[in-house]
């Protein structure tokens, strides 16, 4: 059964303790949002096969664990009111074809191994977040309007220690970035990992993500990123990940009305 976690709950961080990336986000968020009052964003699902955590920021619920009930998990996107819906392929899997979601499948892949050194240019730092968010809109084509809320989030994990953002910096412009921005004490999830067009091809993302990769071990903490992109997983290979499951990035079909409905950030 799916169940509200109580602001503050002492046992929620330490079941999302374990080395996988959607641990990371439910601890991620917990840290952000879960000792504030009101709507709850946190439910757990126990069963006697064991426990599911489930977490809700914007529009998008992220599942891990064990959700035994196929059918309530998919009710239970109707009921928090979730756009999207994102977890390892098994997790979801039946409960997506009762909902008849659109399914985006992305490669998950941990570097629980050693890591192969990539270069780390003289220009890494830690650069302007207005910087890093311009960048990743040309990249990723994010929204203009939602740069304030991105901005206060991010902001807040760097500023306790909740996250990090790098950056190489080239002719006074920002060239690449990637950062860390969910974590737990046994798993970090690199993510936003964007090189400019004319910076390509020198190294710069496999350098980021190296040296972001090499602060998380160091920490005894398992790196993971989560892509789709086969230029991208090869750059990741290279630098010491390997496969370790699947994502299913799942999206609520939209009618023509609902999308008028819906704003572009919200939309992502």
């Amino acid at each position: 059964m799916i169940s509200a976690v109580a602001p503050k709950d002492p046992q929620f961080l330490q079941q999302a303790s374990g080395p996988d990336p959607y641990e990371a986000i439910h601890t991620a968020r917990y840290r952000m949002y879960g000792a504030d009052s009101g709507p709850p964003r946190f439910w757990r699902a126990c069963s006697p096969q064991g426990i599911g955590l489930l977490s809700l920021a914007g529009d998008t619920l992220a599942v891990s664990g064990r959700v035994e009930d196929p059918e309530e998990l998919a009710a239970f996107c109707a009921i928090c009111g979730a756009q999207k819906l994102r977890g390892e392929r098994q997790t979801l899997e039946q409960a997506v074809a009762l909902l008849g979601w659109d399914v985006q499948r992305r490669t998950i892949l941990s570097a629980a191994g050693p890591l192969c050194p990539a270069g780390r240019p003289d220009e890494v730092c830690q650069p302007p977040l207005e910087q890093v968010y311009l960048l990743l809109r040309e990249t990723f084509g994010l929204p203009e309007d939602a740069f304030a809320p991105w901005y206060c989030e991010v902001s807040h994990k760097i500023r306790h220690g909740m996250g990090i953002v790098l950056g190489v910096q080239e002719k006074e412009q920002l060239a690449a970035t990637a950062g860390i921005y969910y974590q737990n004490d046994a798993a970090a999830l690199i993510a936003s990992v964007a090189t400019r067009p004319a910076f390509r091809g020198r190294g710069y993302a496999g350098a980021l993500v190296f040296a972001l990769a090499e602060q998380a071990k160091k920490r005894g903490v398992t790196p993971f990123v989560i892509c789709h992109n086969p230029a991208a997983i090869r750059l990741y290979e290279r630098v010491g990940f390997s496969g370790w499951g699947e994502e299913w990035l799942c999206s609520r079909p939209q009618t023509e009305k609902t999308k008028e409905a819906v704003s572009p950030a919200e939309e992502r």
